[in-house]
């Protein structure tokens, strides 16, 4: 097997396992009766893979040819996606001198066991899923987020692709339930009303508390879920294959409709020079305009409340402790180099919208009404922080980013029109 081919065949089975499938895979590595996948995981390869083409993109051409072909690769490996972490294994490069066959092999009947775990119910097992529903402490969840079992029936009957897990059936059934239920309730409850906060901390984790970030959460998507799992995310949400995990998301109505772009406040950043940095990734790119459209909205709505309450000059007497020189600063430097005019809001950063609206007297005076939980905001925008910052630097995000992205955005869209 070619170097070329056999980095495209360990690609292609990486990025198509999921979250707890590359776990799987990583300790079968390590148990001495898997010879060839404890190669694998001894070798430079998988937990090396995406650090390795994020500081040497000339090692990745070097490996896989020109741009072009690594464009055609990417594409290939977007259409045949199956697992949360896709984009892990697909932003990847391993050492080509290395032996790969017996991995490859190794692998490539795990990625085949896996995927044969997922089908699509028939009408008969739908039925008998949702009958063990009606006794099942699982009606709680249902319950939880006033989800009907009539709208849950519907979602299953639409899915097109398959989604439950023949191996872990109950564990995947309540998955795409409460998916489901997530996306009912964000579309039909009050934003940030505490009943649906506090339901969906069950799911997504309890993000209320200040965090300090540790840097490998930014650099590792291992990490990262990791991370998120001790906050409470379940990761059984995400732990589907791709293709049906867009779909429930589609079903689920989180999806769909991302925010106007409101051009009068800007783009969150410039772009950037490098060509193959700014094509990035499918579902990064995506991500990237979800939030430039989330960030003009919400720009255009501290404007407006604050100006509203206190006049044009409002960020003179209101920002937080040496903002307002910092935007002034980078609004004088945008102008210098021949940058566009922007009013001063559009020379915030992500953080800062946090800052503006908790400040305890703009609170108090303009943003309670709207939010009504100081700790609800907070946590939607700490939810939405890794997202923001791996978007903004073409950096893969995982299915579980893009449940917190679409359902953060919907809540604090949801407010911001009905503002």
């Amino acid at each position: 097997m070619s170097d070329d081919k056999s980095i495209k065949t360990i690609l292609d089975i990486q990025k198509s396992l999921g979250t707890s499938r590359y776990a799987e895979m990583i300790e079968a590595a390590r148990h001495p009766a898997s010879e060839a996948l404890r190669h694998l995981y001894e070798n430079p390869g998988i937990e090396r893979m995406l650090e390795s083409i994020r500081v040497n993109e000339a090692a990745m051409r070097a490996a896989l040819g020109p741009l072009d072909e690594i464009r055609r690769q990417h594409e290939s490996l977007m259409r045949t996606s199956l697992g949360p972490l896709e984009d892990l294994r697909r932003a990847s490069i391993i050492d080509i001198h290395s032996p790969l066959r017996r991995e490859i092999e190794a692998a490539q009947q795990m990625l085949a066991s896996y995927t044969e775990r997922f089908h699509l119910p028939n009408a008969t097992e739908t039925a008998r899923l949702l009958e063990q529903l009606r006794t099942d402490p699982m009606k709680d969840m249902l319950a939880r987020y006033a989800q009907e079992e009539s709208s849950l029936r519907r979602a299953m009957e639409r899915m097109r692709t398959p989604w439950l897990d023949m191996q872990e059936t109950w564990r995947s059934l309540k998955g795409f339930a409460e998916l489901q239920s997530i996306g009912s309730a964000v579309q039909s409850m009050p934003a940030f009303d505490e009943n649906l906060s506090t339901a969906l901390r069950v799911g997504l984790g309890d993000w209320r508390d200040a965090i300090t970030w540790p840097t490998d959460v930014f650099t590792n998507l291992t990490a990262r879920s990791e991370f998120y799992a001790s906050l409470g995310f379940n990761p059984a949400l995400t732990d589907f294959p791709a293709p049906a995990f867009e779909q429930s998301l589609d079903i689920a109505g989180l999806r769909r409709d991302p925010p106007p772009l409101i051009t009068l406040y800007g783009t969150p950043v410039e772009l950037s020079d490098d060509e193959a940095e700014e094509e990035g990734l499918a579902r990064t790119n995506a991500a990237h305009d979800w939030l430039q459209r989330l960030e003009t909205q919400l720009r255009n709505f501290i404007e407006e409340k604050m100006t509203h309450a206190f006049g044009a000059d409002w960020h003179k007497r209101r920002l937080p402790t040496g903002l307002y020189d910092l935007w002034q600063e980078k609004k004088l430097k945008a102008k210098q180099s021949g940058g566009t005019d922007w009013p001063l809001i559009a020379y915030a950063d992500f953080t800062d919208y946090e800052r503006v609206i908790c400040k305890s007297d703009n609170w108090r005076e303009v943003f309670a009404v709207s939010f009504m939980r100081i700790e609800s905001v907070r946590e939607s925008f700490q939810r939405l922080y890794p997202i923001r910052l791996d978007t903004m630097h073409a950096r893969p995000i995982t299915q579980d980013d893009e449940l917190l992205l679409f359902v953060e955005t919907r809540r604090l869209v949801r407010v911001i029109r009905k503002s």
